[in-house]
């Protein structure tokens, strides 16, 4: 099993398992990025943890760990992503200049000096600026416990993400269809729909479906897996756990497929202290106060003699609708609209409604390799 599709699939499970039924959404790749910087930094025990967490051999290779997939980012974040990833680190001169030169370009992560002396205080300039620079769309990452006179360095991650479709779903086609929760009980919610031609595959082996379709931004995709029994998200989920590459062969078979699309809504916001997770994948060193394996970020004869990471914290919003960030007209002509109301959705056309709990991922494929941004899980608009 490759290290670094362990650490994105038992992570994210573990994370999607702890919400216990509830609606989620979470992001690995994010965390990745920073843990990545402080490997390139990280000395003995440390270094070989977070290599072999992370899937990496060699520093080398770390360190197109962000930059190979920066121009992706760059123009998602033009209207789709707002995202703050950021390292804070102790206010004091002891920390080497160039840890924090031109982080932000080579990982992804700005490194900022705050005064943990001042526990209080540095919870509150944290997260208004966080609130601030997500336009108040996430607030609270950081709570009180995180940040005590002791606090050397921690890790906060921001993700607000607005789904824009490649082709956009038109508002009027909108309708209500019935969505099986988890307990069964049946609720009517409003969902977009579409027909189109749709990524499409059957998984028999699997006893589910699964669904992709294009966002507006250059290769990235969300890809909806449906287990057929309302009560099976979470067996996907261990089965994932257990076997990281469970839907690689399904995903080759998947088919170009028109079909008639039945999707509800999504706005999901989840908040995870991601510690206990990485230290259950092994990363203890980096999280050890007496020593981190992480003195090379500090000055030759620093007054401080040790800095480790005490917290790694995220909060992800992701929302769905017809639109999202619109690029295109909201509406169809109405001449066009008319046409697809009278000829209908053809004979014998398959349908495929997203109307009992699925799990979702959006992604972004570079050439070859596909990286997961986000994944989810959906068990219906009561639960969020």
């Amino acid at each position: 099993m490759h290290s670094a599709l362990y650490f994105s699939s038992i992570s994210m499970r573990d994370a999607l398992k702890s919400k216990s039924g509830q609606n989620a959404v979470v992001s690995t790749l994010f965390i990745k990025f920073p843990l990545c910087k402080l490997a390139t930094v990280a000395v003995g025990e440390a270094k070989q943890e977070l290599l072999s967490v992370l899937g990496y051999k060699t520093d080398g290779s770390i360190k197109t760990c962000y930059t190979e997939m920066k121009e992706v980012f760059d123009f998602l974040k033009q209207a789709d992503l707002t995202l703050v990833n950021k390292m804070y680190v102790n206010y004091t001169n002891d920390i080497k200049p160039d840890f924090i030169t031109n982080s932000s370009l080579l990982y992804g992560v700005q490194v900022e000096k705050v005064g943990f002396n001042y526990p209080s205080a540095a919870q509150s300039f944290i997260n208004r600026w966080i609130e601030t620079a997500t336009y108040k769309r996430i607030k609270d990452v950081v709570d009180k416990k995180d940040i005590d006179k002791n606090t050397t360095m921690i890790l906060v991650n921001a993700a607000h993400f607005k789904l824009s479709w490649e082709f956009p779903f038109d508002q009027r086609m909108t309708v209500n269809k019935k969505f099986t929760q988890y307990n069964k009980k049946k609720i009517t919610i409003p969902m977009i729909s579409k027909v189109d031609q749709f990524l499409y595959g059957d998984d028999e082996a699997n006893d589910l479906k699964m669904l992709t379709y294009y966002l507006g931004a250059w290769g990235t995709a969300i890809t909806y897996v449906m287990p057929n029994s309302a009560q099976d998200l979470p067996g996907f989920l261990d089965k994932l756990q257990k076997k990281p590459d469970l839907l690689a062969p399904s995903k080759k078979l998947m088919q170009w497929t028109r079909l008639k699309v039945f999707l509800p809504r999504l706005k999901i916001k989840s908040h995870v202290d991601w510690t206990e997770f990485l230290k259950l994948l092994g990363l203890n060193k980096i999280f050890n106060n007496a020593s981190s394996g992480l003195e090379e970020i500090l000055q030759k004869n620093s007054r401080t003699k040790n800095i480790w990471l005490s917290k790694v914290k995220q909060k992800v919003f992701v929302e769905m609708d017809e639109m999202g960030v619109a690029r295109h007209d909201r509406h169809l002509p109405d001449q066009e609209y008319m046409q697809r109301i009278m000829m209908g959705p053809g004979i014998n056309i398959l349908e495929f409604a997203a109307d009992r709990p699925f799990y979702f991922v959006i992604s972004i494929s570079l050439g070859s390799t596909s990286h997961d941004v986000f994944n989810g899980v959906y068990y219906g608009p009561e639960l969020n």
